[in-house]
């Protein structure tokens, strides 16, 4: 004998709840994650906007693809380096120096290079950039 009559349900997601869930999950992983400032060197990265012919008279070193280093047109040794850039920062009021370096140059020489540039005394470093169309 048969008391009481048993209904099958269907499982069914209550998709709504799941959604609140998600949305309290981003939140709180947008809020206690540390948002990363800007770290390193300030850069002051020259462009060429087509309404001045103004350049910077700083003295510029240049390292092309070789990685042979240039001295305001000049080659010069890396052993030399820190002795000429010494003497050239006594000579400049600006402590500023324009950088040229190839593309092709690896990371590893650009920040020694930055090293050598920085022990001499100069605490503003300009980067040489091209312009967006190459003629």
């Amino acid at each position: 004998m048969k008391l009481f009559e048993t209904k099958q349900r269907t499982p069914t997601i209550n998709l709504a709840a799941l959604i609140d869930i998600l949305f309290l999950l981003i939140i709180f992983f947008v809020v206690s994650s540390k948002i990363i400032g800007e770290t390193g060197v300030k850069l002051e990265l020259p462009y060429h906007d087509g309404k001045s012919d103004k350049t910077p008279t700083l003295p510029v070193l240049e390292m092309d693809a070789e990685e042979k280093i240039h001295l305001e047109g000049k080659l010069v040794g890396e052993q030399d380096l820190p002795e000429i850039l010494r003497s050239l920062q006594k000579k400049e009021r600006k402590n500023a120096l324009l950088l040229k370096i190839d593309r092709k140059v690896p990371h590893g020489r650009v920040i020694s290079l930055m090293n050598h540039v920085r022990n001499a005394g100069f605490h503003r470093l300009v980067f040489g950039t091209q312009s967006a169309k190459p003629q």
